[in-house]
């Protein structure tokens, strides 16, 4: 099972639990978060996972590949450029460590972001991952969701 977080509605991008972790991955050299800000407002933020790919099938097709997940722009900033300039910035940091594969994962009920990551290079691999997690709704009620995404690669 890997872990993800739901998508988030506005006006936040990541729900405040989930920052600490963030910040801590990366302090510990396992990941690098990625943040767009317009002034001193968060309008996307983004992971880049050193240590691989989160899914099982999709660390085991594609080794030595990193990936960005829990890629997420704020509803009134789409259309905007932002999630492209976070993919361009995590590319950048990816190829700086010598990396030559990067990988986005895409659920099948997220059309616009399949056709970003198209747009921007990355094609199709097939290996799809399915992931159930739980997480609280903004009642506090606790959920449980269940996605499958398909890994997306672009050699850097």
């Amino acid at each position: 099972m890997c872990r993800r977080r739901p998508r988030t509605p506005e006006p936040g991008l990541a729900e405040p639990r989930c920052l600490g972790g963030h910040l801590r991955r990366q302090v510990s050299g396992e990941a690098a978060f990625l943040v767009a800000r317009e002034g001193d407002e968060p309008v996307g933020v983004g992971m880049l996972q050193w240590t691989g790919c989160v899914g099982e099938r999709a660390r085991a097709a594609l080794p030595g590949a990193v990936e960005v997940n829990h890629l997420q722009v704020r509803e009134t900033w789409r259309g905007r450029d932002i999630g492209s300039a976070l993919i361009a910035a995590a590319e950048t940091l990816a190829r700086r460590r010598g990396l030559g594969r990067m990988v986005l994962a895409v659920d099948a009920d997220n059309p616009a972001a399949r056709s970003l990551y198209l747009r921007l290079g990355y094609r199709p691999t097939g290996t799809v991952d399915t992931c159930t997690y739980t997480y609280r709704d903004d009642a506090g009620v606790e959920r449980t969701a269940t996605e499958s995404s398909e890994a997306l690669v672009k050699d850097l």
